[in-house]
Order: structure tokens, then C-alpha cells, then sequence
């Protein structure tokens, strides 16, 4: 129980700090952060693995590049999905899941 709600503090600090680095991702309330963050772990969980799993050729031939596309397309799912949130662009997708693949690291090394 402590990793998990570990997780949520570190990825909803995370999800804050990026959408305000960032112009093209907006998050309107806490109570949405709260709930994007949640959606996000639950897409992270479940359908990242498998999407993994069937795009390992092309992850293998472009020397793991492939999964910047599949982090984006799940970060944006999870936009897709809550409300009074906005990420717009798949690009901008991408950016926004390495800056916070970079944010997640710190924050854990600092907190864990």
C-alpha cells in the first residue's frame, strides 16, 4: 500500500510540474490531477505491456525509440479520457512523457 500511494504522490507532483513546463498541456483542477494521475497508472499497468508486447519487432529494429511512441500514446489515452485536461498534439505527447520519465527519476531518488 505504500508503493502505491507512493506512486500517486510522485506522479501527480510529476504530471504538475510537467503540464507547467509545458504550453500544450493543461490541467484544470486538483481533483482532475487526482483523477488523470489515477487513469494513467491504471493505462500504465494495462494496456502499456501489451502494446509493448506486440510492437517489440519494431521497438528491436529501432533500438528501443519505438517505446517514446508507445509512452506518448498512453500518456495521451489517459488525456483523452479525464476531463478539464488537455494535451494537444501527439508530439507534444511524446515531449511531455520524457520530461516526465526525467521529473518520475528525480522525484524518486529524492523521495524513495
Amino acid at each position: 500500500m505504500k508503493k502505491i500511494s507512493l506512486f500517486l504522490v510522485i506522479n501527480a507532483i510529476s504530471l504538475y510540474i510537467v503540464s507547467n513546463l509545458m504550453d500544450s498541456m493543461y490541467i484544470g483542477s486538483l481533483k482532475s490531477l487526482l483523477i488523470l494521475t489515477i487513469i494513467f497508472g491504471i493505462l500504465n499497468s494495462t494496456i502499456k505491456p501489451i502494446l509493448k508486447f506486440f510492437s517489440f519487432p519494431i521497438t528491436f529494429l529501432t533500438l528501443g525509440l519505438f517505446s517514446l511512441v508507445i509512452n506518448g500514446f498512453v500518456l495521451k489515452l489517459a488525456f483523452m479520457v479525464v476531463s478539464n485536461v488537455y494535451l494537444y498534439g501527439f508530439f507534444s505527447a511524446i515531449i511531455a512523457s520524457i520530461l516526465l520519465s526525467i521529473v518520475n527519476s528525480v522525484l524518486y531518488s529524492i523521495l524513495d
